[in-house]
């Protein structure tokens, strides 16, 4: 009998106790999930076909980070789909099991591969000729494939080793490790996003102030040079103003994206761990309640976080025209 009790203490349970099933689908969550998989699936799916056609996006290591993303923001969309699938085909059990082992693995995909190509931007900004030496595609995607079976493996943890079955259930030890992986995911992804932009401001104040500096081959004239050096710091400045805002829109972009996804389930998490710590299980039934609602949410950076890639990146841009003309 305590065995029992003690088991049940280890899962997430309904107001009534019953064992909380993690699938449930509202009318609005559905249409919801429908439009999402619709419009997201085919746009990721077309990015992914036109970065692997095109040769030369080949021939830079950061593209294969960027693809890998791209791979993330799709695989977003296997949850959806079983939850679906669990939908009309009645409830079953085996659906149950897969959406078990595959929840929370797509972000924390997501974040590893945005970890992996902000490391790899940094090392490009200020360690280049080592970027390029060393920062090969075969490296490239030695490091994706790696980092994302790692990844799989942590998130997995409790099922892979055999600490517990796959069941239709929450177990609360792995709610718990899944809250701090996303903690460290997001914690190390914000800083690399804040230090990359600091380190842009540096070199765009370098920058403007290596474009003020005057051409020596027309200084014999001061009428000359004062012409010159008030156009060359007009022009730097109009750049550097461009740059910045450029700079800052990529920040702004990386964090928002990442706050919509990882970060609305930590709070979500932490603040059922934390009520449940406080008030006990029966206090705490609402937040099964938001989960549905939460998830929901996290769909819609896999639609505009590709969006967001088409429109800042030129090559990407012309690869996907392309693909879609033909």
């Amino acid at each position: 009998m305590n065995n029992s009790s003690s088991s049940r203490e280890e899962i997430v349970l309904t107001e009534n106790g019953e064992v909380f099933n993690p699938i449930k689908i509202g009318i609005a969550s559905l249409i919801t999930k429908i439009l999402c998989c619709a419009i997201g699936i085919p746009l990721n799916i077309s990015i992914t076909v036109a970065t692997t056609r095109l040769r030369r996006l080949h021939r830079k290591p950061r593209n294969f980070f960027l693809l890998a993303i791209i791979l993330s923001y799709l695989s977003s969309f296997i949850v959806p789909i079983i939850e679906l699938l669990y939908w009309v085909l009645e409830p079953d059990e085996s659906l149950c099991h897969a959406y078990v082992a595959v929840i929370a693995v797509p972000q924390g995909l997501l974040l590893v591969n945005m970890l992996l190509a902000l490391i790899d931007r940094y090392l490009a900004i200020n360690h280049q000729l080592l970027h390029r030496e060393k920062m090969t595609n075969r490296l490239a995607c030695c490091l994706i494939v790696t980092c994302s079976i790692l990844t799989v493996f942590l998130f997995k943890f409790i099922y892979i080793v055999g600490l517990d079955i796959l069941r239709c259930e929450i177990l609360l030890l792995h709610v718990q490790m899944t809250l701090i992986l996303f903690i460290v995911l997001f914690v190390s992804c914000t800083a690399m996003n804040i230090v990359i932009y600091r380190q842009t401001k540096i070199l765009l104040r370098e920058s403007r102030t290596v474009e003020a500096t005057p051409d020596n081959s027309v200084v014999t004239n001061n009428q000359i040079s004062t012409v010159v050096t008030s156009m060359a710091v007009h022009v730097g400045r109009n750049k550097l103003g461009q740059l910045e805002i450029e700079a800052t829109w990529t920040l702004i972009m990386g964090v928002t994206s990442l706050c919509v996804m990882p970060c609305l389930n930590i709070l979500l998490i932490a603040s059922f761990l934390s009520c449940r710590l406080i008030f006990g299980q029966s206090a705490c039934d609402n937040f099964n309640e938001m989960w549905p609602f939460v998830k929901d949410i996290c769909l819609i950076p896999a639609i505009y976080g590709p969006i967001i890639f088409l429109v800042r990146n030129k090559e990407l841009r012309a690869a996907w025209t392309c693909q879609i003309i033909r």
